[in-house]
């Protein structure tokens, strides 16, 4: 691996510039991007060690999974804010823009903001280079600017996700959480992480610590018992909660959200998807154990909180004719809950697909899970050197429908699925594959840019591109 040295990238402006611009720092966590993942706690653990240990200023929930840590997280700041606590998120990945990782109570860091702490955390890694020792990666070094700056902002308390994993993720260095969330488990990540559900389980248990109660997602009875081993093993037997789906009684769902009773309190949620329900029980949860670590959750705070939230990229309606949804599901669990709410919400409509998504993801299980029932597919691809040609995913949609297009820009694919949308009787839009090309969509969507008149016979093939 190569190391990059101080000279590297001070020596073009050296002495001219006294402190490093947003667009310097953006440049950095580039290059740092290009070191790679390393699982382990060294580095990080290196790196605020010489910042303070800042992480240890911060009182922490963490929150591992593979799906839902968003939502979770969502929910649970809309109840500690309503409640009039300073929330503090730090995210990935992010939808809008990059300093979306980096928020209090819904406010991002501004750039200059990101240039002062991010410069202050190269300096250290500077000096660890200098001194024989590996660059931090961007993770790392974006990990360590959060917890400087939540910890100079003396926030009442962080929601801290997982990168990726939980054991050896950067984040997991944080010795007393207040408590440990692990949310939905699917198979995602498996280079890293491993090849069974068991063994990714287990990585994302790895955040749990001694004395420290954990709240955890619903699983099967293959991983309860790794979940009852750690709980024994953290002594936490007592105080860790694991939802109990029998102990929620759905009183209605639909496309305008649910409502629900949990342990003799009615909660209503104004986001979509039975999935949401048990995210949003989890919070619940998480608040009662907050409430016994002295933050004052009242029940209301709990029910106006939930009812208030609203998570972006996730089952959102952008139209209403035609109704147009995105959902950032990126691997095969989230895959599942979108298409649980296709057959539950749209059943014989007629489904436009749009979708981009990465190389490294299971993009053929994907096509697999998504496919039956589909009338149109429109392939994208991402601006990530991740992503999959949308040529190649197009390719690949063709084995099960044969209308199948293929388009260099998203925007064109928008247009090109609502001009297709008016000559079909019932149809829905759905755009989904990656959470990392949904955010112009959604933009621009709730910017009224897509609202135009299509006609029935309109000109389709004008919009086709390469198909």
């Amino acid at each position: 691996m190569r190391m990059l040295r101080l000279s590297d990238t001070d020596r073009d402006r050296k002495g001219i510039y006294p402190y490093m611009t947003y667009e310097e720092a953006r440049k950095y966590i580039e290059y740092t991007d290009t070191l790679g993942s390393v699982l382990g706690l060294d580095s990080i653990k290196e790196l605020l060690r010489r910042l303070g240990d800042p992480q240890d200023r911060v009182r922490v929930v963490h929150i591992a999974g593979t799906n839902g840590k968003g939502s979770i997280c969502a929910f649970l700041d809309g109840i500690l804010e309503d409640a009039g606590y300073a929330v503090g998120r730090y995210i990935s990945p992010t939808i809008f823009t990059y300093l979306e990782r980096f928020q209090i109570n819904g406010t991002y860091m501004d750039e200059d903001t990101f240039a002062v702490y991010l410069e202050r955390v190269k300096k250290v890694a500077d000096a660890m280079v200098a001194e024989g020792l590996n660059r931090p990666t961007s993770f790392e070094t974006e990990t360590a600017v959060a917890f400087c700056y939540f910890m100079d902002k003396n926030v009442d308390i962080l929601l801290l996700e997982t990168g990726m994993g939980g054991l050896l993720d950067a984040t997991n260095v944080c010795k007393s959480p207040l408590c440990t969330i692990i949310a939905s488990i699917s198979m995602d990540h498996t280079q890293f992480l491993g090849d069974t559900l068991q063994k990714i389980y287990s990585q994302k248990l790895g955040i749990m610590k001694k004395d420290v109660p954990c709240v955890a997602y619903p699983v099967n009875e293959d991983l309860m018992t790794q979940w009852i081993e750690k709980c024994d093993e953290n002594a936490t037997t007592g105080s860790s909660v694991m939802v109990d789906p029998s102990d929620i009684e759905i009183l209605c769902s639909g496309l305008d959200g649910s409502s629900y009773r949990y342990k003799g309190n009615t909660y209503d949620l104004a986001v979509a998807g039975i999935y949401q329900i048990y995210n949003s029980v989890v919070a619940v949860e998480t608040a009662y154990m907050l409430q016994k670590e002295g933050y004052d959750l009242k029940n209301v705070n709990i029910s106006d909180g939930l009812a208030a939230t609203r998570w972006k990229g996730r089952f959102q309606k952008l139209m209403d004719v035609p109704p147009v949804y995105v959902d950032g599901a990126h691997n095969p669990g989230g895959w599942r809950a979108l298409r649980k709410n296709i057959d539950t919400y749209f059943s014989g409509r007629d489904l436009i697909y749009i979708c981009g998504v990465f190389k490294d993801k299971d993009y053929r299980q994907m096509l697999e899970i998504m496919m039956p029932g589909a009338g149109c597919f429109i392939a994208v691809q991402p601006d990530n050197p991740r992503a999959l040609s949308n040529r190649e995913l197009g390719e690949l949609a063709k084995m099960y429908i044969d209308s199948v297009y293929v388009q260099d820009d998203v925007d064109d694919a928008v247009e090109q699925a609502l001009r297709i949308s008016s000559e079909v009787e019932d149809p829905v839009v759905i755009i989904f594959g990656s959470l990392s090309f949904i955010g112009p969509i959604i933009d621009r969507a709730e910017h009224g840019c897509y609202k135009k008149d299509y006609h029935h016979g309109s000109d389709m093939e004008a919009g086709r591109g390469n198909d």
